[in-house]
């Protein structure tokens, strides 16, 4: 089946180029219009047999019984096709020859490959401008809502792929196991010279948690986004000798902590990470994030992030020494505390805290009694950040916040938006998909823009 269109461009003699462009899109879209109707009218010549009746039967002639109109939203915009309706003669059924072809639909009237620019717009843009960006870029006239739900259907099914793929590899079935065993087996027949060499493992696996909150419909207060980050490797970054971590994965959802930290376990398997011989991971001392490093990364070393706790005692030192009378002692805190707990001193660091209390029977300070504890729960992961940042480990919050931002700050903290958890666990499923995919490819990091 071949279709042949015809192109007719007319452009004014003092026409720019940019007037010509538009004129040779408007075209070129007009062009595919007709070229899908002729295809679709040849279909239903190839498939004018009755596709009741089987065999010779199905040879016998048809009568029309007029045409129905479909419209059919494409890539290229939308195009209305008149289907013939026909009945057999020989069983008396009535069909429509191009419901064969147009069955790729499911009933609806968006194609799948506009309902994937869909699903990709919707995930990187608010869905009205998803919408408009849409008909500027390829002319596809679809409503923001048609936006909204395709990216909620199709954000869905990439969620339940990521977290199959999950549960796949933390509870392999008894037909995965044997495969593995048989290939192992199979290998030591053919012995060594004829395996391929294992690939090396990275030096270093480095993996940052934590999460993001976003006004929600269901629950008051915002619900919180689960983001992780894992890499395998470094790579400068200009001529100040900065560097960034590549290869890397983002993983979220804003479903459970267990299902981010399988997501992360997931990751770091196929970046090769859990052979690394060093293990760091960095958070901000949530109980989910210890949690999850216990169960899936359990000899990695935690680090708790640096600017948390600086945060942290800058805060208490104001609530311990408020007012313009204590400025030259909150000075001094403000140098000393901060000192002693970068070189890995707590136990100093809580000596100082502790001679900040006041005497009794004053009450006590509700804010430093909660620092107190904050820093006695987290002895596991607080050290001495100078050797850490020596040895090259991440210390500071950029590397977990950057990506809590372009996972979901730039889609999903607009003005007025809130968001259920199933469609926001679907939004950013769509965005590390596409975030993975540009770093799989080694190109530079492109963020989906907000």
């Amino acid at each position: 089946m071949q279709c042949s269109v015809t192109i007719v461009v007319e452009l004014a003699p003092e026409a720019d180029v940019c007037q010509m462009e538009t004129a040779i899109q408007e075209a070129g879209r007009q062009a595919m219009r007709a070229a899908l109707t002729q295809a679709v009218r040849g279909y239903e010549t190839a498939h004018a047999a009755c596709p009741h009746c089987s065999g010779e039967q199905a040879q016998s002639q048809s009568q029309s019984q007029g045409t129905v109109a479909r419209v059919v939203l494409t890539c290229f915009g939308r195009v209305v096709l008149s289907l013939r309706r026909q009945r057999c003669l020989r069983c008396g059924r009535r069909f429509r020859p191009a419901d064969g072809c147009l069955a790729a639909l499911a009933g609806g009237n968006v194609t799948p490959d506009l309902g994937a620019a869909c699903a990709l717009a919707g995930a990187s843009w608010a869905y009205a401008t998803a919408s408009r960006v849409l008909r500027t870029l390829c002319g596809a006239q679809v409503s923001a809502e048609e936006v909204r739900r395709w990216t909620n259907r199709l954000g869905e099914g990439e969620a339940c792929t990521q977290q199959a793929a999950a549960e796949r590899l933390l509870t392999p079935t008894a037909d995965q196991v044997r495969a593995e065993r048989d290939a192992q087996a199979r290998q030591q027949r053919l012995g060594s010279a004829s395996a391929p060499p294992p690939a090396p493992a990275p030096a270093r696996l480095t993996v940052g948690l934590d999460g993001g909150w976003l006004p929600s419909r269901e629950q008051p207060g915002g619900m919180e986004g689960k983001v992780g980050v894992v890499a395998t490797g470094t790579a400068a970054v200009g001529k100040r000798g900065r560097q960034r971590l590549t290869p890397r994965r983002y993983v979220a959802t804003f479903a459970s902590s267990a299902q981010v930290g399988a997501l992360a376990y997931t990751a770091a398997v196929a970046l090769g990470g859990v052979e690394a011989e060093e293990q760091v991971v960095l958070g901000d001392g949530a109980a989910w994030i210890k949690t999850q490093v216990d169960r899936h990364f359990p000899d990695a070393v935690g680090i708790l992030d640096w600017a948390h706790v600086v945060r942290a005692l800058q805060k208490t030192i104001r609530a311990a020494r408020p007012g313009r009378a204590h400025q030259a002692t909150r000075r001094v805190l403000r140098q000393t505390l901060p000192n002693l707990l970068w070189h890995g001193d707590l136990a100093a660091t809580l000596a100082v805290l502790r001679a900040l209390r006041p005497a009794a029977p004053a009450e006590p300070i509700p804010l430093l009694e909660a620092t107190l504890r904050y820093l006695a729960g987290q002895r596991a992961w607080l050290g001495d950040y100078a050797a850490w940042q020596e040895q090259g480990y991440p210390v500071g919050s950029g590397l977990i916040e950057r990506a809590v931002a372009i996972v979901i700050n730039w889609r999903m903290k607009g003005r007025g938006m809130r968001w259920r958890r199933t469609n926001a666990s679907a939004v950013v499923a769509l965005r590390v998909r596409e975030l993975n995919a540009s770093w799989a490819s080694d190109d530079e990091l492109l963020p989906l823009v907000a």
